[in-house]
């Protein structure tokens, strides 16, 4: 199989290194972080507007709007 050589940061290396399991490649790791992101692109219209689009935006914005509280010291 054919290979890139790729120039990256230390700091990235060493990130990659401790995400390496035993006998994993660099590439085993980096194909792995990339299929975990995900494809964002298929959800664009998932929902199209209407009332739940809106009911959801009320709510995130009311629940943002309250203060926050310690949930760990409530009863």
């Amino acid at each position: 199989m054919a290979s890139k050589s790729l120039a990256i940061r230390e700091d990235v290396y060493r990130k990659l290194s401790e995400a390496k399991r035993e006998g994993e490649s660099f590439s085993d790791v980096i194909e792995k972080l990339l299929e975990r992101r995900g494809d964002l692109l298929s959800l664009w219209g998932a929902w199209e507007d209407g009332e739940d689009v809106a009911f959801i935006e009320t709510s995130v914005k009311e629940t943002r709007k309250r203060p926050r509280t310690g949930y760990r010291n409530n009863p």
